[in-house]
């Protein structure tokens, strides 16, 4: 999978990473895969970083077909904080980013928020 994750803080903290192009599908993968790992605890606090060009591939109907489908989970949304930085000279990345922001706060009780560099991001989750 192109989307890499590890967890830390006994499964408060997850630290993925998106380092090479990806399809919806992959998306989705990673959204069920940590959605229902059982070594994940609420609260949860994610970093995603987004690599140069990993998003190539995604529009926005891509993103919304993984938020529908993310709604098919029986698992229940729990208390989740997720930062997400994309590459900095990726508008692509960016946009779609700030789409699933959106859309994100529509349909989930979660806290998205898009930042410029990983720092920041770790600062706001609290992990830094």
């Amino acid at each position: 999978m192109p989307i890499i994750y590890s967890i830390h803080n006994n499964g408060h903290y997850i630290h993925a990473v998106i380092s090479e192009p990806i399809t919806s599908d992959e998306f989705i993968e990673y959204e069920i895969a940590h959605a229902i790992d059982s070594r994940i605890s609420p609260p949860v606090f994610e970093l995603l970083e987004i690599r140069q060009g990993s998003l190539n591939n995604i529009t926005t109907d891509d993103i919304s077909k993984v938020i529908s489908r993310r709604k098919e989970i029986e698992q229940a949304p729990t208390p989740h904080r997720c930062a997400i930085v994309p590459s900095i000279n990726d508008n692509h990345a960016w946009n779609m980013a700030k789409f699933y922001e959106g859309m994100v706060l529509l349909h989930y009780p979660e806290n998205v928020i898009v930042f410029g560099d990983v720092r920041t991001a770790k600062m706001w989750l609290g992990v830094e």
